[in-house]
C-alpha cells in the first residue's frame, strides 16, 4: 500500500499532536488492513470496522488520534469462510495468529499481523517506510444469540465450562485422573473427538474449538441479535447484544487513506454502545501505547542496549559563537577596507610615478567592486532593494575610477578625490544596505504549518530595519541509512510553494545559503532534523548546523495543541517525539502556548536531560507574548449543516422531508446566515451503494436550494476538518468527523435529532 510523504507528517489533530512514529504504526496497520480487504472483496465476505477503529472513522474519518490500533469485525459465517482462503493467498511474510496457531493466544479472535518476527534488514525496511515492528489487524468475530435469555444464559454457561476446563488443562493445574474425567463427560456431551490428555495443549486446542462451535451454533433465522460471545456476552449476559438488522448493510466511510465498511446503521449501533459516542473521552487504558514500545523494550533486553535514538548530551547545551567571517556583511565591510588601501596605494603609486603599479591597483580595484557587487546579486538576488542600492554606487564608484585613471594617463589629475568621495558612498551604502540591516528568517515544513509562524511574521514585518526571508523547506522520504531517495523534481515538489499565501515573497532553499546570510534570527518549527524515523529536511537547515551562522534560532512549534496533564498518557508518551528534539534543544528560544504547556515541555526536558538542567530550560522556554489571532467573523453567520449516510437507513422514511424542512428553516432566517451543506462520507457513490433513490432524491433537493441562494454544497476531507471549523460559527447535523472539530476550537455543536425536531 503505498503512503504520500504528507501522510507521515508530524500533525495535530483534535488538539492531539500524532508524530511520525505513531503514523509509521498507521501505515503498517492500513497495509495489513488492504489485503484483509482485497480477499474480502474477492471472496464476497463482509467485515466491519469494529470499537475503537468503528468509532475512529464515524467520528474521525480514520484512527481516533491518541488511538494506535485497528480493529475489524466478521459474522461467524464470513470469519470462517474468511480464514479458510486467507492463508493461501496472503503475503508471504503475513501471518494469521489464532488460539491453534500461536502459543499463548488463548483468545476467540484472531489477529492478522505484517511479519512473523520484528525485521531490520534494509529491503523490508525500504519497503515498509523504515518500520521494522510487527503490525497488525484483530479480527473479532459476531455470533447470533438466542432469542430468549434464559437458553442463551444455558449456552453461554455451557461455553465458560469449556473454556475453563481448557484453561485448566493447557496451564497443567489439573491431575490427569480429573482432566480424563471431566473430557469424557465433554465428548459425551458434545460427541466430539478430543486428543488424549498427553497432548495436553492439542487437548485444549479441541476444546477452544468445541467452545466456538457453541457459539455458533444459533443459527440467524432464528435469532434478533447478534454479539460478540468472547468476552462481552458471556461476561455481561445477553444484554450487550445488538440488532441482527444493525448488520444486515454496510456503508463505506473515509479511513485516512482509504475506507472502511461500518453497519449502515452505525449511529444508532455506536450510541447503544457508548452513549453520547461523539463527546470526547480521551482516557486510555489496555495495551501500550503505541504498541511497538513493548516490542522495542523486547529487542532492548535481548539486544542489551538501546535502540538508537536522540539521546541528550552536555555538549548540546554548549553555544559558541558563530563564524561570521564568511558571511556576507563580513566580506562586503572587508571589500570596502580592501578598496580603500587599493585606491590609497593607486595614489601613491602615481606620486612615484609608477603608472603600471597604478593601472594594477585601479584594475583590482574595480574587480574587487564587480566581485562585491556579483555576490550582493548571488545572495540577496538581483531584484533586491538593497542589492539594487549597493550595486548602483558600485558601478559608480568604477566608472569615477576609470575616468580619472584616464585623466593620470593623459597628463591630468592624480589624487582620485572624486573617487574617494564616491568609495565613501559605497562605504555608507554597504553599511546601510547590509551591514546594518537585520535580516530575519522564517523556515515553514508545509502550508499548513506556516499558520504557527503567522504572528511572528506580522511582528518582523513592523520592523523598520529588517529584511524578511521565507524558505519553505521540502520534507524528503529517507532510507534507514538517513539517506534521501527521491529525485530532484520529486524534492523541489516537496517545497509545495504552491500551497503558501499569495501575499508572501518566498525564495528557494536551495538558492539560500545560511553561512553567507548569516541572518540575525531564524525562526524554525522542524522536527525532521535528524531523529525522525523516515522524514527529513536539507542537512544545512537541522538547527544544530543552523547554530554555526547564526546568533539566535527561535523554535515556535508548528501547531497548538489543547492542554493536557501529566495524567495525559498518550499526551506525555508524544512529547518525546516533539519536544525531547534537536529542534527545541539546539534552539536558543522556545515559545510554547501557555503556563501549563510550558511546563510539560520543561518537565519533560528535566526527565529527558537531567535535573541540573532544570535552570536551562526555565530561561529558555517562554510563553508567547503574541496573542492567537481571532479570526474575524463574517457579519452574516455561517452554518456548516452535515448529512451522514446512516441517515439512509435510520430515518429512510422521513429523510427527504426532514432535509427539507431544514432547509426551509434556513430560508425562513433569511441572509442574515449562510449556509454550507455537506455529505459524510463526501464520495456519493458509497451513498448509492445503500440506497441510491434516495441519495438522488436528497441531491436533486439540495440543487432546487442551491439554485435558489439558500445554501452551497461543500465537500471537506475529514484531513481537514480541524482547519474547516475554524472558519464556521456553528454545526448542525448527523456525526462526523466535524463534530470533535468543533468542539476542539469551541464552537456550538448541534446533532441533529429527528425525534424531536
Amino acid at each position: 500500500m503505498e503512503f504520500s510523504i504528507d501522510f507521515f507528517r508530524d500533525e495535530v489533530r483534535n488538539g492531539f499532536y500524532i508524530p511520525t512514529a505513531v503514523k509509521q504504526a498507521w501505515a503498517a496497520e492500513l497495509s495489513v488492513l488492504s489485503e484483509i480487504d482485497r480477499i474480502c472483496v474477492r471472496h464476497g465476505i463482509t467485515y466491519y470496522a469494529d470499537w475503537g477503529s468503528f468509532l475512529g472513522a464515524v467520528r474521525h474519518g480514520g484512527f481516533i488520534p491518541w488511538d494506535d490500533d485497528l480493529d475489524i469485525c466478521m459474522k461467524r459465517d464470513d470469519y470462517e469462510k474468511f480464514r479458510s482462503v486467507a492463508d493461501s493467498e496472503l503475503p508471504e511474510e503475513y501471518v494469521i495468529h489464532d488460539y491453534a496457531s500461536q502459543k499463548d493466544h488463548w483468545l476467540f479472535l484472531a489477529r492478522m499481523v505484517n511479519n512473523s518476527k520484528m525485521c531490520f534488514e534494509e529491503q523490508y525496511l525500504n519497503s515498509h517506510s523504515n518500520f521494522p515492528w510487527l503490525a497488525g489487524v484483530d479480527i473479532f468475530v459476531k455470533d447470533y444469540l438466542y432469542t430468549d435469555d434464559g437458553d442463551e444464559k444455558q449456552r453461554d454457561k455451557e461455553i465458560l465450562n469449556i473454556i475453563a476446563l481448557a484453561d485448566s488443562i493447557a496451564e497443567d493445574q489439573l491431575d490427569e485422573k480429573t482432566a480424563v474425567s471431566n473430557i469424557k463427560k465433554i465428548k459425551e456431551k458434545y460427541h466430539v473427538s478430543i486428543p488424549e490428555i498427553s497432548r495436553r495443549r492439542d487437548v485444549a486446542v479441541a476444546l477452544y474449538a468445541l467452545a466456538e462451535k457453541q457459539m455458533a451454533r444459533v443459527q440467524p433465522e432464528k435469532a434478533e441479535r447478534i454479539g460478540q460471545i468472547f468476552p462481552w456476552v458471556l461476561k455481561n449476559g445477553p444484554g450487550v447484544g445488538e440488532d441482527k438488522t444493525f448488520y444486515e448493510e454496510t456503508v463505506r466511510l473515509p479511513f485516512e487513506n482509504t475506507t472502511i465498511p461500518v453497519p449502515a446503521y452505525y449511529n444508532r449501533v455506536l450510541s447503544r454502545r457508548y452513549g453520547n459516542y461523539c463527546e470526547i473521552r480521551k482516557v486510555w487504558d489496555g495495551h501500550c501505547y503505541p504498541f511497538f514500545e513493548a516490542q522495542k523494550a523486547e529487542m532492548e533486553q535481548l539486544m542489551g542496549e538501546s535502540v538508537p535514538g536522540f539521546v541528550f548530551d552536555e555538549a548540546m547545551l554548549r553555544r559558541d559563537c558563530p563564524n561570521t567571517s564568511d558571511s556576507l556583511k563580513s566580506l562586503a565591510s572587508e571589500c570596502v577596507e580592501t578598496l580603500q588601501v587599493m585606491l590609497s596605494e593607486a595614489v601613491k603609486a602615481i606620486s612615484g610615478g609608477d603608472i603600471d603599479v597604478m593601472s594594477k591597483h585601479l584594475t583590482d580595484a574595480q574587480q574587487l567592486a564587480v566581485d562585491l557587487g556579483t555576490l550582493m546579486e548571488n545572495v540577496k538576488g538581483e531584484s533586491n532593494f538593497h542589492t539594487k542600492n549597493v550595486v548602483s554606487v558600485l558601478e559608480e564608484f568604477c566608472e569615477c575610477l576609470w575616468q580619472e585613471c584616464q585623466a593620470v594617463l593623459e597628463g591630468s589629475g592624480g589624487e582620485f578625490k572624486a573617487s574617494s568621495e564616491v568609495l565613501e558612498r559605497v562605504r555608507k551604502s554597504v553599511s546601510d544596505n547590509i551591514i546594518n540591516v537585520k535580516e530575519i528568517l522564517f523556515l515553514p515544513i508545509g502550508p499548513k504549518e506556516w499558520e504557527g509562524f503567522k504572528e511572528a511574521y506580522e511582528a518582523a514585518q513592523k520592523e523598520s530595519d529588517a529584511e524578511i526571508w521565507v524558505l519553505p523547506l521540502p520534507l524528503m522520504r529517507k532510507d534507514c541509512f538517513g539517506r534521501v531517495n527521491m529525485t530532484d523534481e520529486e524534492i523541489e515538489l516537496a517545497a509545495k510553494r504552491n500551497g503558501y499565501p499569495d501575499s508572501l515573497l518566498l525564495s528557494d532553499w536551495f538558492a539560500y545559503d545560511p553561512v553567507l546570510h548569516h541572518p540575525d534570527v531564524i525562526y524554525v518549527q522542524c522536527q525532521y532534523d535528524g531523529v525522525n524515523p523516515c522524514l527529513t529536511v536539507p542537512q544545512e537547515f537541522y538547527t544544530r548546523n543552523l547554530q554555526k551562522c547564526t546568533e539566535r534560532i527561535v523554535f515556535i512549534p508548528a501547531f497548538r495543541t489543547s492542554e493536557f496533564s501529566e495524567s495525559d498518557k498518550t499526551d506525555q508518551y508524544n512529547l518525546k517525539h516533539y519536544v525531547t528534539a534537536p529542534g527545541i534543544v539546539y534552539a536558543d528560544k522556545v515559545y510554547v502556548q501557555s503556563e501549563n504547556i510550558r511546563q510539560q515541555y520543561i518537565n519533560a526536558l528535566v526527565r529527558f536531560a537531567g535535573e541540573d538542567t532544570s535552570d536551562v530550560w526555565e530561561k529558555k522556554i517562554a510563553v508567547t507574548s503574541m496573542e492567537q489571532g481571532e479570526k474575524n467573523s463574517p457579519k452574516r453567520k455561517a452554518v456548516l449543516y452535515c448529512l451522514g449516510a446512516n441517515e439512509l437507513k435510520e430515518h429512510k422514511a422521513s429523510l427527504l422531508e426532514e432535509v427539507e424542512r431544514r432547509l426551509e428553516m434556513i430560508r425562513s432566517v433569511g441572509p442574515q446566515l449562510e449556509l454550507k451543506f455537506m455529505f459524510y462520507p463526501g464520495d456519493l457513490n458509497l451513498w448509492r451503494n445503500v440506497d441510491r433513490e434516495l441519495t438522488d432524491s436528497i441531491c436533486r433537493r439540495l440543487e432546487m436550494s442551491v439554485g435558489e441562494g439558500v445554501c452551497e454544497v461543500v465537500a471537506i476531507d475529514p484531513a481537514e476538518a480541524d482547519s474547516a471549523a475554524e472558519t464556521f460559527d456553528a454545526y448542525y447535523g448527523s456525526p462526523s468527523p466535524m463534530v470533535p472539530a468543533f468542539v476542539t476550537h469551541n464552537k456550538p455543536v448541534m446533532i441533529s435529532d429527528y425525534d424531536i425536531f
